[in-house]
């Protein structure tokens, strides 16, 4: 992708939430010259989408910019190694850009096309997991061959019989359901016996033996022909603490209830709370959307690689502090993670598995899957209209992972400005959390819009940022192809803000300790009398940072900073409670302020 001053931005923030790379961007801080990236540009190479490597940015100090010297250099040093410590030469395409006032380099990997997988460095070929790259196994390369071989002519493991199979392997009641499923949505189907439903919709063979579809998606235990027809759930314990996983589940039987099962799962081990609906009566609400759940996760079982050679894999359900991750064998197949939730963005690993989940049905009479390609985009509105992040989509081209986050768009505070600013203005979702992005100082264009949102398209995200133009919510600057969006200047501050006063802010704070014996105070000290804000107009600082330059203690600091971001004064870069994380005036807090007031370190 070709990355924007505000996407980077963005990027950093997450990166410094999670302490982490992921598994499409890796950092390095190349404060010494150009690293060894032979790894890492192989395994972006054999991944379907590529990947970044940000340098200039040292992980271990919280991704803070290590200043680097001679970025000519450093892009001819990336350059040779992709040119010559891969195999095939791997094509990048290096961006130079400023993270807090200092150079890095952002280098984007293209993925080499199927035919010339996999990339090798050293004699071997890697890829990407979680985030760090890992020698690819036999079974992984075995894998990439036969899709080599799928390309040029698909081989529809789903249709292949299922040897000593018969009518009998079958569930019962699931049978009855899908026969009577089928004839309804058909009127040739009909008029044939149960035996030729069966036959005709791919089930049974015509030797009498089950499909492995059918095996799957009906039988009493499909586990006892393909083990790997099962999924594994847990929730991975940090290490140190003695114990592995929590409330680890092998589940099995049919697809149906593996579904089921699964449900269960993420029911039992998410919050819920209780809420009230319109007519006043008590709801469980849960934590994460049971909708957008269920259709991942039906989504990995139907799309999982089928092939024998995937016969250890599972699908793998695994719930942290942070997100649920799933992940299915075997990669997107026709399609793209950025297509997914788009028009034109569905295709059929397992076409007759696919056919068949659209009439298998489910113990409260719905279907797995309703076979329009609309799941994944129903998942998205499902997460957004609960406040959450979009998911995270990642194809390695042996597996397919989604990451379904639990970190919620919109604060209290967010949503109590929002009823201030904008009461019975019908904003969707989306635009909701634009506006509250701008709130904090956010700027907005077309693509940053599209790539938070997915399947939004170029016109649906004009649409919505041109509504709160229109609304006077919002304001446009550049021309268009260009365009910037930020807050409207009367929302910047205006009386919804009320414009405040720092005094009027931090009324509340308790005046510090006197400073020790020549230390100094350079604004006055964060008190009723004093100025923050100075301390924030040249850099955003840490919270140790700024007890050392008002000599205040943690808590009060942190008292008058929710007082601050509660008044749109200032804005978080980071994750709550993490030493690292940063504050910054958001364009409130400078209107507020003047270049004089600066505070020197």
């Amino acid at each position: 992708m070709r990355w924007t001053k505000e996407s980077l931005q963005e990027l950093v923030v997450e990166l410094r939430s999670r302490r982490g790379d992921t598994t499409t961007v890796e950092v390095k801080a190349a404060a010494g010259g150009c690293p060894d990236l032979g790894e890492t540009l192989c395994a972006f190479a054999n991944m379907p989408e590529g990947g970044t490597i940000i340098l200039g940015l040292d992980e271990s100090a919280g991704f803070r910019p290590v200043g680097l010297s001679n970025l000519a250099e450093l892009e001819r040093g990336v350059a040779a190694q992709a040119r010559t410590g891969v195999a095939p030469p791997v094509r990048c395409d290096v961006q130079t850009f400023q993270v807090d006032g200092a150079p890095v380099l952002v280098v984007d990997v293209e993925g080499l096309p199927l035919h010339d997988r996999p990339a090798r460095h050293g004699g071997q070929s890697f890829l990407r997991q979680s985030d760090g790259d890992y020698v690819m196994s036999q079974q992984e390369l075995a894998q990439l061959e036969l899709l080599k071989t799928q390309a040029v002519r698909p081989t529809n493991p789903d249709r292949q019989p299922v040897p000593e199979t018969s009518l009998g392997d079958l569930d019962p009641d699931l049978v009855r359901a899908f026969i009577a499923s089928a004839r309804d949505a058909s009127r040739r189907l009909r008029e044939a016996s149960d035996e030729e439903l069966l036959q005709l919709t791919g089930v049974v063979t015509a030797s009498g033996e089950l499909t492995l579809a059918g095996v799957y998606a009906l039988g009493r235990y499909p586990q006892a022909f393909s083990p790997s027809l099962s999924i594994t759930a847990a929730v991975p314990q940090p290490p140190g603490s003695g114990v592995r996983t929590r409330d680890l589940q092998h589940l099995d039987g049919p697809l149906p209830e593996l579904l089921d099962r699964a449900m269960d799962w993420v029911r039992r081990n998410t919050r819920t709370s209780i809420g009230y609906d319109e007519r006043g009566h008590g709801v469980d609400l849960t934590e994460l959307p049971m909708r957008a759940v269920r259709e991942i996760v039906a989504n990995a079982l139907v799309h999982r690689n089928l092939d024998g050679i995937t016969n250890s894999k599972r699908v793998e359900i695994r719930l942290y502090d942070d997100k649920l991750v799933i992940t299915s064998p075997g990669g997107l197949w026709g399609v793209s993670g950025r297509q997914l939730g788009r028009p034109g963005g569905k295709s059929a690993v397992n076409p007759l598995l696919y056919d068949l989940c659209t009439l298998v049905r489910m113990v409260d009479g719905s279907r797995v899957i309703e076979g329009e390609g609309g799941g994944i985009r129903e998942a998205l509105q499902a997460l957004l209209a609960a406040g959450l992040r979009p998911p995270t989509f990642v194809d390695s081209g042996v597996q397919f992972t989604v990451l379904v986050w639990r970190h919620t768009l919109l604060s209290d505070s967010d949503l109590d400005w929002l009823g201030k600013v904008a009461p019975g203005a019908g904003l969707s979702s989306e635009q909701r959390a634009i506006l509250a992005g701008m709130r904090h100082g956010q700027t907005w264009t077309n693509s940053s819009v599209r790539a938070q949102f997915g399947p939004v398209d170029s016109v649906e995200a004009r649409r919505m940022l041109q509504q709160l133009v229109d609304l006077d919510l919002a304001r446009a600057s550049g021309v268009r192809g260009n365009t910037t969006y930020a807050l409207a200047r009367r929302l910047s501050a205006s009386k919804v803000h009320e414009a405040p006063k720092v005094h009027e802010i931090l009324d509340a704070v308790p005046e510090p300790a006197a400073p020790a014996r020549g230390q100094r105070t350079p604004f006055g000290t964060l008190t009723k009398h004093g100025d923050m804000l100075g301390a924030l107009l040249r850099r955003p600082r840490t919270i140790k940072e700024l007890m050392q330059l008002t000599g205040l203690k943690e808590s009060q600091v942190r008292y008058a900073l929710r007082r601050l971001i509660d008044a749109g004064v200032v804005a978080m870069q980071g994750a709550q409670g993490l030493q690292d994380t940063r504050y910054e005036l958001t364009e409130t807090g400078r209107a507020l302020t003047s270049p004089e007031e600066a505070t020197d370190d």
